[in-house]
């Protein structure tokens, strides 16, 4: 449960001088607060679940949810005929005891993982019959928990939408009901000596206790199958090491078959479909520019005129002016040819 935010709700001496004597003399108070403390402290904790540090804490706060849950059935708080109601504000926090039991016993690692897996699960339909009894379950969770096996695709995406849709509705609500009471608990004075009255507004109080049982059942929820997947599988584990001398045996290597490499091809019913509405003739497969430029670097074709003419070099501009200079005399050579045929030498002469 993400209640880092929230502090126990108990006194700095109090939980100092229970700490040194015995679980058993702890009063329920006392042991649900000091194992919720150490839960927190785990929740925030960056150490590795398999640190040794990790699990002594773990093994710890477990003890004293257990004591607490002990002390709880000697004292009788909680009656199976008595509605949310009528449950006193100051324990509503104590049905939250398997709840947090649940979660601690997922944390712990070893050889034994099977039986804590098991004993985590009885906690959280311990925690969900009782919340389910209390109309504090949602409707659209108890189908999830009283359902056989999964939903498909398309309603377990809309599932998860609508559960993280009401998670965060609940989440704001709690950082209001924390902000609130720090308020009140700073203005009373109190500093860090906060009794079982907690603020004195016992509205606030309910509303808060309410509101982190909700937040538990959402977690819990999803922690059900989470469990049964880890279950399952260590379960088959088991099976494997029994028959195999105490050892998981190596995967198999997938047996090799004598077919070599084949394709697949069309079947005729499929390749009649692909001629339907097409002409009986072969189609081109390149453009006509695609093909001419082909055919000139094969050879078949030249660029220009052909012959020698298209490979002949260009001329430069000198060259062209030479050969409009001869044009001029050319022509100028040519009306002096006609001067001379109209005009014959002598002509005109008197004798």
């Amino acid at each position: 449960m993400e209640d880092n935010k929230y502090k126990p709700t108990t006194s700095t001496t109090t939980t100092n001088n229970s700490s040194s004597g015995s679980l058993h003399e702890l009063t329920l108070f006392e042991s649900f607060t000091m194992g919720q403390k150490h839960f927190i402290e785990l929740d925030n904790s960056s150490m590795s679940t398999s640190d040794p540090e990790f699990q002594k804490q773990a093994k710890q706060a477990i003890a004293h949810f257990i004591t607490s849950s002990m002390n709880a059935t000697k004292q009788q708080i909680f009656s199976k005929n008595e509605d949310l109601e009528d449950i006193r504000t100051d324990l509503l926090k104590y049905l939250l005891i398997p709840y947090y039991l649940a979660e601690l016993y997922l944390k712990i690692t070893g050889a034994d993982r099977l039986k804590f897996l098991k004993t985590s699960k009885q906690k959280i339909q311990m925690f969900l019959e009782d919340c389910e009894r209390l109309e504090l379950i949602d409707k659209e969770d108890l189908e999830i928990i009283n359902r056989d096996g999964k939903a498909d695709p398309v309603n377990r995406r809309n599932e998860l939408i609508s559960r993280n849709r009401r998670n965060k509705e609940i989440k704001t609500k709690l950082e209001y009901c924390i902000k609130k009471r720090e308020e009140l608990l700073k203005n009373s004075g109190s500093g860090g000596e906060i009794e079982e009255s907690d603020t004195g507004d016992e509205e606030l109080d309910r509303d808060f206790s309410i509101l982190l049982i909700k937040e538990g059942v959402f977690k819990a929820v999803g922690l059900l199958e989470t469990i049964d997947l880890e279950y399952n599988l260590l379960s088959q584990v088991e099976v494997l090491k029994e028959q195999n001398g105490g050892v998981v045996p190596p995967p198999k290597m997938p047996a090799k078959s004598n077919i070599g490499n084949f394709q697949i091809l069309p079947d005729g019913r499929r390749v009649m479909l692909d001629r339907v509405f097409r002409p009986s003739h072969i189609l081109p497969t390149l453009t006509p520019e695609q093909a001419a430029e082909i055919e000139m670097h094969n050879g078949g074709m030249v660029k220009g005129k052909g012959g020698k003419e298209s490979e002949a070099p260009e001329k430069t501009d000198e060259q062209l002016d030479d050969e409009a200079d001869d044009d001029d005399k050319l022509r100028e050579k040519r009306r002096f040819d006609d001067y001379k045929d109209d005009n014959v030498r002598g002509h005109g002469k008197v004798s």
